[in-house]
């Protein structure tokens, strides 16, 4: 089973003219384990192709790595399963990472995944993000990512600095979700740009800078 998927990983970051290590394929490994063991208890992915489960999961976050930096907090929103998080991790290990998870059960896949990974600078936080304010503790951060919620359901209230100078929103998206972003925009977000992604026609990433409050 790791196998395939180390050949499928190797075979699609060469695809798309992208180099990996072999310290970075057995971190993604190891995330590749846990997430199928602990798939037969609860439910953290709904793909069940396996070349899509590499592409979405593995190689979207390959792609969007070179938009962050070696430093800074990275706060990840609705962490889920760890993606694009974790390897995002993997593939800047000094940042120092923050999962924001409502579900408990969640949590504790994820902290299983750091233990595992023995990823330092890095933790769970289990809670309930409703407006920005339940992110006060947390924010401003230099990057912030989040996959399959609505930002503007949860960074609306009352407004705050979401992003430090210089720092950038990562969200993938799609295409359409992208577009509603740049029409309506996250308080203190601006949209500059979206890249493309190999999940699928639709997956793009939307690239946001702090915009004026």
């Amino acid at each position: 089973m790791v196998s395939a998927f180390r050949e499928r990983l190797l075979a699609g970051a060469q695809t798309l003219g992208r180099s990996i290590s072999e310290k970075e394929i057995e971190a993604f490994s190891v995330h590749y384990r846990l997430l199928k063991d602990w798939s037969r208890r609860m439910n953290l992915t709904g793909l069940k192709d396996e070349d899509a489960l590499v592409r979405r999961h593995f190689l979207e976050p390959i792609v969007a790595a070179d938009m962050v930096g070696q430093d800074g907090r990275l706060v990840d929103l609705g962490s889920g399963n760890g993606f694009p998080a974790i390897p995002l991790k993997v593939l800047r290990p000094r940042l120092e990472l923050i999962l924001v998870e409502a579900s408990e059960k969640k949590s504790s896949f994820l902290w299983a995944v750091l233990r595992e990974l023995h990823l330092e600078k890095a933790r769970v936080e289990t809670r309930h993000v409703r407006e920005s304010a339940d992110l006060a503790d947390l924010l401003p951060c230099k990057y912030l990512t989040l996959r399959a919620i609505q930002a503007r359901r949860v960074l609306k209230g009352r407004p705050v600095s979401i992003l430090e100078p210089g720092g950038k929103g990562l969200f993938f998206l799609s295409a359409q979700d992208a577009d509603s972003l740049r029409e309506h925009p996250v308080p203190g977000l601006r949209l500059v740009d979206t890249r493309s992604l190999p999940g699928g026609a639709d997956s793009v990433v939307a690239i946001l800078e702090p915009a004026t409050l």
